[in-house]
């Protein structure tokens, strides 16, 4: 029978080669899938149960760095684009993602700027697009107003007015470039392993398209969402204090002390941001750290201790609910700890003695 793993890759394969500008690789742990995508800070807790599987398809070509990327669970993604970068991230599928606990609607492009720290919460079974531009080589495309607009965009823009044109025709443009079958128009490119180095004569047409969809493009000021803000300002502070302590609270009333907020406005608030009360919320935050411990060089304390340096005080607790969140347990996770670089599989690469464990 084969297992879950080989499924999903079968599934989702698609064309890839060994050039250095054209990459899909198949993961089938969260960190791993954070590690992946270059140009980037970031970091994946997953917050639906059962066992991981994604992929990251991509595509570098001269100051545009394309991608498509599929994860199968509810994740929340702290993220920051390096570099003088811009990311725009988009997805034409009906269930919403959130940029910094803000309902991304239909044909909305989110875009952050690089150095900046955001949130994505992505829902489970998402394929989402994106670009991440060098802001000189699209700047050079624009003329006029069109120019005045892209150089004068400030940190705070966080999402488009709803285009739903732009957001197809941008969608079109990535699917066909990496040649897979999520093309709203079909699997119909004329680019492929064989003839990749077409890319280097159509590199000013590709990105005048995608200058000319940007131009099409209008960006609300984040002050737009005003009533937003408080739930904001309560997620982020009490992940700022997380990440400056490595101190996760244990009680609500830690939570409200550190936010600064009643305990009905902390409820409201992570329910309305993130679809989870905030007790949840951290559970599965040290649960998705201790994941990492295991998965990382140099773990010698023993399950049971790392447990309870996290707080959870129940062993057969902490491990049911570690099971359920990633579908193994503690131990399984330890075992194959020492292979957990050869997570990261394409095509080329495809190892059935590991993918079947």
């Amino acid at each position: 029978m084969k297992s879950e793993n080989l499924k999903f890759l079968e599934q989702h394969q698609g064309s890839t080669t060994s050039a250095l500008d054209r990459c899909k690789s198949f993961t089938f742990d969260v960190n791993q899938q954070a590690e992946s995508l270059v140009q980037w800070e970031q970091r994946y807790n997953q917050h639906s149960s059962g066992t991981f599987s994604g992929y990251l398809d991509e595509l570098k070509l001269a100051g545009i760095h394309f991608f498509e990327e599929f994860t199968n669970q509810t994740l929340l993604q702290q993220c920051a684009v390096k570099d003088d970068n811009l990311w725009l991230g988009f997805s034409l599928q009906t269930q919403r993602p959130k940029i910094n606990n803000y309902q991304i609607e239909a044909g909305q492009i989110m875009t952050r700027p690089s150095g900046v720290e955001f949130e994505l919460l992505t829902p489970a079974d998402f394929h989402i697009y994106g670009l991440v531009v060098n802001k000189d080589s699209i700047s050079q495309e624009m003329v006029g107003p069109d120019q005045a607009l892209w150089e004068n965009r400030d940190n705070t823009m966080q999402a488009s007015a709803p285009n739903h044109y732009v957001s197809y025709e941008l969608a079109k443009l990535i699917s066909l470039l990496l040649n897979n079958n999520n093309s709203p128009s079909g699997k119909n490119s004329i680019i492929n392993e064989h003839n990749l180095s077409r890319l280097t004569t159509l590199k000013p047409l590709i990105t005048s398209k995608v200058a000319d969809l940007l131009a099409q493009t209008e960006y609300t000021n984040e002050q737009h969402f005003g009533h937003y803000q408080t739930t904001q300002r309560v997620i982020t502070e009490i992940t700022n204090y997380i990440k400056q302590t490595n101190h996760y609270p244990l009680t609500i009333t830690e939570l409200c002390q550190i936010a600064h907020v009643s305990r009905r406005a902390l409820q409201y608030c992570f329910e309305q941001g993130l679809g989870i009360s905030p007790i949840q919320y951290i559970r599965e935050c040290r649960l998705n750290e201790i994941r990492r411990v295991l998965l990382g060089s140099g773990q010698q304390n023993t399950i049971a201790d790392l447990a309870l340096n996290f707080g959870f005080f129940h062993l057969g607790t902490f491990n049911a609910q570690y099971k359920q969140l990633f579908a193994e347990t503690p131990t399984q996770t330890l075992q194959r700890s020492e292979r957990y670089q050869d997570a990261n599989i394409s095509k080329n690469t495809l190892k059935p003695s590991i993918i079947d464990k």
